[in-house]
């Protein structure tokens, strides 16, 4: 492991970049974005002017990228990297995608013969520098074990799914299950204002009652604060809700509850929330109810 590629510099990859530079592991890295470039290469991140010759100068390419079209683009465009990238070279791909993105990238890759493992990861921006993400990871056993020593530097903790695209089936049930939790909580806690509580008061009983959730008890204490800067955006919210809506439809499965959670979180990128954290949905309910959780405190 003297370097790894990472492709995708933002959060959660410029958190995976500091990472693994702090652990002596050197980065070949690349982003459109002229800031998160800047923050890689002020850590030592060798920065280069594209994926393709990212994948060129090293055997292992990680990616954290946005959407599943720039997943398409990056792998499987004509400097994409199964194009590009070095026979017997490794693929991780850990975006937030579609189950059939990630096959469809797989098979490419099996023809040019470059192997690729789906990862799915939860945590946040600080547990990504500091190696304590949660890796849901399909792909075969042997190749795993290949690179576990690498998963190990950046997660705490990693479980295997199964084959390609079960990884990014377990991402998506469980942002519904997350956002889920969050939008029942911004109905429920304002409700709870509206009748009298005070908000300090309420957050500390409900954080320790049957109903909380990890994203409640780290999210509600900054909504009463006032406080939604962005560790997960309102509008990736959005974007992963819709996902979730379309593997439904794929699957001809009849979801009830994620199209009211995707209205939820498309009105609130409609009031112009979308780069604030997804919490924002209680100011949809705040607006209803008229009043202001942050300033009832």
């Amino acid at each position: 492991m003297k370097e790894i590629g990472l492709i995708g510099l933002g959060n959660i990859g410029g958190g995976m970049c500091r990472r693994l530079l702090e652990r002596g592991i050197g980065v070949v890295g690349f982003d459109l974005s002229p800031a998160a470039t800047k923050a890689a290469a002020e850590h030592g991140a060798r920065i280069q002017v594209s994926p393709a010759a990212v994948a060129q100068q090293v055997d292992v390419v990680v990616t954290s990228l946005p959407n599943p079209a720039i997943v398409r683009d990056v792998y499987l465009g004509e400097q994409g990297l199964v194009a590009q990238a070095r026979p017997g070279s490794t693929l991780i791909e850990t975006s937030t995608i579609d189950p059939n993105t990630i096959r469809e990238v797989a098979q490419a890759a099996t023809k040019s013969g470059i192997r690729v493992l789906d990862i799915a990861l939860s945590g946040e921006p600080p547990q990504a520098i500091l190696g304590e993400l949660v890796f849901q990871v399909g792909g075969p056993d042997e190749l795993i074990d290949q690179h576990l020593e690498l998963l190990q530097v950046l997660a705490k903790k990693i479980n295997r799914t199964g084959g390609i695209g079960t990884a990014k089936t377990v991402k998506l049930v469980n942002n519904l299950m997350s956002l889920g939790n969050i939008a029942v909580a911004a109905e429920a806690f304002v409700l709870g204002v509206k009748c009298g509580m005070e908000p300090k008061r309420l957050y500390e009983i409900l954080s320790v009652s049957g109903g909380r959730s990890a994203h409640f008890i780290s999210g509600f204490q900054k909504v009463i604060e006032g406080d939604y800067g962005a560790s997960f955006k309102t509008s990736l919210a959005l974007k992963d809700i819709n996902l979730i809506l379309d593997l439904a439809n794929e699957e001809h499965y009849a979801a009830r509850l994620a199209p009211v959670i995707a209205s939820l979180y498309s009105d609130a990128v409609g009031r112009g929330l979308g780069e604030e954290n997804f919490t924002s949905v209680v100011k949809g309910y705040e607006a209803t109810a008229g009043i202001r959780v942050a300033e009832s405190g």
